[in-house]
């Protein structure tokens, strides 16, 4: 069991049916299906049939995916919060205070009033005399039964009283005043009762994402999200209602919960979930504390447990004058019994690699534990080791002491503490993921590859995990074995770097992974041993070519290196100036290579249009020309790459690569650019199709121009495939145009 502060993302699966079993004994639940989350804030909710709890799952996963209503995305980042809904099948009711009297409607504290008519005095202008206009009357609804305290007991007509009506002279001023002696004054009571009995439920957060600022993202556009759900399989059963909740003020995305269970023998059974702090609580209030809100609360003593795991979804929203707690770091404390033992600190320092780059709005920066555009985190924290068997325990999480005069600023919690049963298997490992190659979207930044695959595994067995021996390669080609070495402890996942392999672009595009003999000797549970991803191959680039970089204002902040595919780092480049254009030649050998360029500064591209940096460019060109054939995106936040193989040399002497053309914008408004086109000699048709199929532009470009220009004027707003082709090749792009 181990302590754990991230989620792994994993590639998602198509959503076919509401509820559907595959080969691989895979069951679809869906509970909500592109459901339109519109202002104001306000929960979705739907009811999923699981399996009955006879089933046993190996996982469970939330496959949640945002879209966009007509005609685009909200412009903000608002909160997503995932709930399962249980009911306790105990009744319940909340202690209600009935008033004596409401006045118009409203419970005020008090009321003095005259049974008959009163006025209100004032001057008039135009005559020079004092004059007066009759009052309003209040409404009083009185309850003077307590043991009936919503029933009213009489309705009166009064009217205000206790206050003073003046006289004036001819010129406005006050000379006299008379008091209006109120006939009545009433004082608020109350009468306490209990609601009527209604169904207790318990309500689990299993999951949270942030929206991105989607107003480029039109009708079209769907993103992919995976959480681990497999924490509350004793909840995933039977019929469960599920609740969507958008925290926006704007009209919205659409949001699809597809659960995917996986049936099997998990490694250790999760048999019980306990709801904890739950709410949006108020941070750095002198008067109401976030202390009143994270109380302790004192566990059973659970003597089945063989482990124990609090669970917790936080993240800080609000801005009060200093920068919290949206975007100040504050350490969170776990005590046991008053001792602390984990102080994860609520940040997230990765927003500069959001794999939904190039937003329009500040999606780079770091925030309190989350990003535009991406899952939320929860923090896992093995308590097993200190909890006691048939003693209570006292959990407690606080946060560093903070207060600020200008209110605002919350963190949302959202917090279970998990029950798990004994290790299942005593050798055992699982493939938990493929990060390249993939197709999956959220690992867009890093694909595709024609290097070393990325896989991440996990030690699914009691025993420390020491080697494991990989068979990889593509479907329907060679396969390669390499013999991982290390030092695993049980539930703990590792990276692993896998020896080259080439990836060529075939009927079928798929990676596969099988592991097998860990620790040398036999796997306990063969289902988890395998996993496979469909991918992409990289472009062929030529051996010799330009890279051209136009630094911004702050080029000091920047550099780039290349890659071979024996993990050699060359080509190591830093130290520019501001406002430069700076030009390497490149000279390469047939092979595999990475390039990236880092931002190690500000963290925030070399065109990111919400500071006073200016805009800089980083483009491939052809040494022969000088024309770019690949242009980089340049609000890139913390980095960019691009991976890429060189090609073979002909008889003749000739490089030969595969066409490739940079096609920019992206998305577009009133125009889209086609550039490098000179990588080919020949005329090019340029087709462009709408997602329907039909063909909504043709032209022809002529041999040697390096770029062309399309006017937009017209389009509507889409997404647009656009096919550029001659005998030399064909290259596909799709472009978003917005309006």
């Amino acid at each position: 069991m181990k302590k754990n502060s991230f989620i792994k993302l994993f590639p998602l699966i198509a959503i076919l049916f509401s509820v559907s079993v595959n080969a691989q004994d895979t069951i679809h639940v869906m509970t909500q299906n592109m459901v339109h989350m519109t202002s104001p804030p306000m929960s979705y909710n739907g009811w999923g049939v699981f399996p009955a709890d006879t089933t046993s799952y190996r996982k469970i996963y939330l496959n949640f995916t945002l879209g966009c209503p007509s005609p685009k995305c909200s412009s903000w980042d608002y909160t997503v919060d995932i709930y399962l809904n249980q009911n306790t099948h105990h009744k319940d009711s909340t202690l209600l205070h009935g008033p004596t009297f409401t006045v118009n409607g409203n419970i005020w504290d008090s009321v003095k009033t005259k049974k008959d008519t009163t006025y209100t005095t004032f001057y008039d202008t135009t005559n020079h005399v004092t004059d007066s206009t009759k009052n309003a009357f209040y409404t009083i609804v009185q309850y003077k039964d307590c043991a009936h305290p919503t029933v009213p007991t009489d309705t009166v007509h009064w009217w205000v009283a206790a206050y003073y009506n003046y006289y004036y002279n001819n010129l406005g001023q006050k000379i006299d005043s008379i008091w209006i002696t109120p006939d009545t004054s009433m004082y608020v009571a109350f009468c306490s009762y209990y609601s009527a009995p209604f169904d207790s439920i318990a309500q689990y957060e299993i999951a949270r994402m942030i929206t991105p600022y989607g107003s480029t993202y039109s009708s079209t556009w769907t993103n992919p999200y995976k959480f681990d759900v497999t924490d509350f399989a004793s909840l995933l059963h039977d019929s469960a209602q599920i609740s969507v909740f958008y925290s926006g003020w704007s009209d919205g995305f659409l949001a699809t919960c597809d659960f995917e269970m996986i049936t099997g023998y998990p490694d250790h059974k999760a048999y019980k979930a306990t709801k904890l702090w739950t709410g949006t609580f108020p941070y750095g209030s002198t008067g109401d504390p976030i202390s009143n809100y994270l109380t302790p609360y004192y566990t059973n003593g659970d003597t089945a447990a063989h482990a124990t795991r609090l669970r917790i979804i936080q993240t800080g929203h609000g801005e009060d004058g200093n920068n919290c707690t949206e975007f100040c770091a504050n350490f969170q404390h776990v005590f046991v019994d008053g001792k602390q033992h984990y102080t994860p600190l609520v940040w997230r320092d990765d927003c500069g690699k959001n794999s939904l780059w190039a937003q329009n709005g500040t999606w780079l920066y770091d925030r309190a534990n989350w990003c535009p555009g991406s899952l939320v985190n929860p923090y896992l924290d093995d308590l097993t080791p200190y909890l006691h068997k048939g003693r209570k325990d006292t959990v407690l999480v606080t946060m560093d002491p903070y207060t600020t005069p200008n209110g605002g600023s919350v963190y949302i919690f959202g917090s279970s503490l998990i029950n798990y049963g004994p290790i299942k298997f005593k050798l055992d490992a699982a493939v938990e993921d493929i990060i390249s190659p993939n197709m999956y979207a959220p690992y867009s930044r890093m694909n595709p590859i024609c290097g070393s695959p990325q896989v991440v595994i996990r030690n699914t067995g009691a025993d420390t995990l020491k080697s494991l021996v990989f068979n990889y390669g593509q479907v329907t080609g060679g396969h390669f074995t390499y013999t991982w070495t290390g030092k695993l402890p049980f539930d703990d996942t590792t990276l692993v770097y896998l020896p080259p392999v080439d990836l060529k672009s075939g009927t079928v595009n798929k990676f596969e992974v099988t592991i097998s003999n860990p620790n040398g000797g036999t796997d306990m549970y063969a289902d988890n041993n395998y996993y496979q991803v469909p991918y992409d191959t990289v472009p062929t680039y030529p051996a010799d070519f330009i890279i051209r970089f136009s630094t911004n204002t702050k080029g000091f902040e920047d550099s780039y290196f290349l890659v071979d595919g024996n993990g050699n780092k060359f080509h190591v480049r830093s130290g520019f100036g501001s406002s430069k254009t700076y030009r390497d030649t490149i000279h390469l050998a047939p092979g595999c290579y990475h390039f990236e360029m880092d931002d190690n500064g500000g963290k925030d591209g070399i065109n990111f249009p919400y500071n006073s940096d200016g805009a800089g460019s980083l483009v491939f060109a052809k040494i022969t020309t000088g024309l770019s054939f690949n242009t980089l995106q340049a609000n890139f936040g913390t980095m960019v790459c691009q991976n890429f193989d060189v090609g073979r040399v002909t008889s003749d002497g000739e490089m030969k690569y595969a066409i490739d053309y940079a096609v920019y914008p992206n998305p577009a408004k009133n125009q889209l650019t086609l550039a490098g086109l000179t990588t080919s000699q020949l005329n090019k048709t340029v087709r462009i199709y709408s997602t329907m199929g039909t063909l909504v532009y043709e032209t022809t470009v002529k041999a040697g121009m390096e770029q062309y220009n399309i006017n937009l004027e017209g389009f509507a707003s889409g997404i647009y495939c656009v096919i550029i082709s001659n005998t030399d090749g064909q290259v596909v792009k799709k472009v978003m145009v917005t309006r």
